[in-house]
């Protein structure tokens, strides 16, 4: 094993880890900002704990992707609308001194990826773009269809065939060409160690390769930078629409869930389920999840799975309640109260 295969093997360790710290630490601060009445002074520190939780969550997502184990929910999608839903807060990102354009191609094939992570993805490039322009300048958003032929795959060292491109573009101060080879190692960075970790191109390269692409730069110094994504082609029909499609709202349930997991992460689901209405059976070990799912001590709705290998407690619900719906809660991915409870609606809503 390399330096660098144990170096990702043990980011990925400690950052599922810590994780699952966060899903609690977030999901508590959540349920308790629920508690609180409009203008508790409390509200202060709980925003405050809030907010670190997140800005540790984005840390462990960028150690997740460059070590290539960040969970994933992978889906039909077109990447003009996750430009479209991202558009709004990345111009946040980079302010108003920066504008944004966008070209996109109108027949544009799907991608298979995941959501959060392509916008994800584009945060972190747009950061990038951003502190090459600290006198302001254009950030340019663009998608097309392409094809690689057997060159210029090979250059690209991904399969021939068709590939849906997304390119970041600034008019900033632009890399130089030696620096240009170091861009995606861990660690490595252009900014004063204060303003990054070194992580950020990393973690764009870790999500690339996760999902069977490749990404380069095109740079000379003065004239700007443009990063050109490459993602796997499919004609299949997009089933990933903008947060607007959506209109199912957190609604309550009475439904009986069995959730196994540790119990940081059951406190925090827990809490959020027994709120809105649902009744819980929790499982402690798999021996435990095993029996419940037997049906001897209550019918079983949906069975909650979180961080843990379920296998054996699946295939026994699917014997004995063949109706029970399974939803598998990754870590390394903090959801909010309403947002868990939109999941395990949209579960136990689904057909067989």
């Amino acid at each position: 094993m390399t330096t660098h295969d144990t170096v990702e093997l043990l980011a990925g360790g400690i950052a599922h880890d810590f994780d699952a710290l966060l899903d609690a630490i977030m999901g508590h601060a959540d349920a308790l900002t629920d508690c609180l009445s409009p203008g508790d002074p409390r509200s202060v520190q709980v925003a405050a704990i809030r907010q670190a939780a997140e800005q540790a969550a984005a840390l462990t997502q960028r150690l997740l992707a460059f070590s290539g184990t960040q969970p994933r929910q992978l889906t039909m999608l077109s990447l003009n609308v996750i430009i479209e839903r991202a558009r709004p807060t990345l111009q946040r990102l980079v302010g108003p001194a920066i504008r944004i354009d966008v070209h996109t191609t109108p027949d544009l094939s799907t991608v298979c990826a995941d959501p959060e992570q392509m916008e994800q993805l584009l945060r972190h490039l747009a950061m990038n773009a951003r502190d090459a322009m600290p006198d302001g300048g254009v950030l340019t958003l663009a998608t097309a269809n392409v094809s690689l032929d057997p060159a210029s795959a090979a250059q690209r060292e991904v399969p021939p065939g068709s590939y849906v491109e997304l390119s970041v573009s600034d008019t900033g101060v632009g890399i130089d060409a030696a620096m240009q080879p170091h861009l995606f190692e861990p660690f490595f960075t252009t900014k004063l160690r204060a303003r990054g970790t070194g992580l950020g191109l990393a973690m764009v390269q870790g999500v690339v390769t996760q999902n069977h692409g490749h990404i380069s730069v095109e740079s000379t110094v003065g004239r700007g930078a443009r990063f050109a994504i490459y993602l796997p082609a499919t004609r299949e029909t997009a089933a990933f629409r903008t947060s607007s499609d959506h209109g199912s709202k957190a609604g309550r349930g009475s439904e009986t869930v069995l959730l196994m997991g540790d119990d940081l992460v059951q406190g925090f689901i827990g809490d959020v389920l027994k709120r809105r209405g649902y009744q819980l059976l929790l499982a402690h070990d798999e021996r435990d999840a095993l029996r419940l799912a037997s049906g001897e001590d209550a019918p079983i709705d949906l069975l909650i799975t979180a961080g843990r290998d379920a296998s054996a407690v699946v295939d026994s619900l699917r014997l004995h309640q063949p109706r029970a719906r399974v939803l598998d809660m990754p870590l390394g991915k903090p959801l909010t109260p309403d947002a868990l409870a939109r999941r395990v609606r949209a579960a136990i809503e689904r057909e067989a």
